[in-house]
């Protein structure tokens, strides 16, 4: 009996060995935006992970030799956002956790290297109660899914982004061998108002009776819209049409600090296995101050303590 159970159990390990894989596609409230690494950036690791200590590589951050995507794909708080798996792979069959961070990049998406501050914004544990068999598999929030999705929050700022969206698999982290799936997608959320705007530039000293620039994003579906640019409709109030979603009630600046680095940062104290609080992924940084009271790792891999990564 203890021989069949423990074959059974290699045989399970094998099995989840060999279901590897990467994220190459983006969605967006489930729709699949563009091609492959349209907006994900592409790395050369393929659907192989990432494991012990190759996650003190300075490439940890968005994977080996990670290039910068063609596109950035603009996204508003409350959207969905999905890292859709790769190679024809269509569900993720290891047992572990996943996270997401976002590091805001100032000088553009594009040529954004990681190197800064970064946040966490959603993770995803257990969505099962069961036994210490289930814990091996399907228990897992993410079990079966083919993409790790998250909703943007209304508290993240407008700019540019790189999200890096990861599944941690257990099933050899006993061994010091737990697997990183992981990639980074460009992404801009777009701010109400910059400052030559059209709208709050325009200038009443000339001949005009119309005010044909509309401020700001357009009225949600089903909102109030009273009057019209050039009044000839007269003082009604009418339902805005479909129009795409607005942002957020209080209209952010452009000029947006950072994200706190001291708020959702990840910890720098656990190793593979999550926590439910702020677990990061054996104890890493991403390249960025993600917990500066905690003295963590400098920018860039530049700097190290104990031998914890930087991504």
């Amino acid at each position: 009996m203890k021989t069949t159970a423990t074959l059974s159990a290699l045989l399970g390990l094998a099995t989840m060995t060999s279901a590897h894989y990467t994220f190459d596609k983006l969605l967006v409230n489930e729709v699949k935006q563009g091609g492959d690494n349209t907006y994900i950036r592409k790395h050369t690791r393929g659907y192989m992970p990432t494991k012990g200590t190759e996650i003190l590589a300075k490439d940890f951050t968005c994977n080996t030799n990670a290039q910068a995507a063609p596109q950035v794909m603009t996204v508003k708080p409350g959207d969905k956002i999905g890292f859709q798996q790769a190679f024809g792979a269509n569900g993720i069959e290891h047992p572990g956790p996943t996270q997401v961070y976002m590091t805001l990049a100032p000088n553009g998406a594009k040529s954004a290297d990681g190197s800064g501050d970064w946040f966490k914004v959603a993770q995803s544990l257990i969505c099962k109660a069961g036994n210490a068999e289930s814990l091996r598999k399907d228990a897992w929030c993410s079990w079966g899914e083919n993409n790790v999705n998250f909703v943007m929050p209304e508290s993240v700022p407008d700019g540019e982004y790189l999200v890096r969206a990861e599944h941690i698999a257990l099933h050899g982290a006993h061994a010091g061998a737990a697997e990183f799936y992981y990639s980074c997608a460009q992404i801009k959320i777009p701010g109400v108002y910059a400052v030559k705007d059209k709208a709050i530039n325009f200038s009443l000293w000339g001949s005009s009776t119309s005010y044909p620039e509309i401020p700001g994003i357009p009225v949600i579906a089903g909102g109030e819209i009273r009057g019209s640019a050039d009044g000839k409709s007269g003082d009604k109030r009418v339902a805005a049409p479909g129009a795409s979603g607005a942002k957020s009630a209080a209209a952010p600046s452009n000029n947006a600090a950072a994200p706190n680095n001291n708020a959702a940062a990840p910890s720098n104290n656990n190793a593979a296995a999550p926590s439910n609080g702020n677990a990061a992924p054996a104890g890493n940084g991403f390249g960025g101050n993600t917990n500066k009271a905690a003295s963590a790792s400098s920018s860039g891999c530049k700097s190290r303590r104990a031998k914890r990564s930087d991504f």
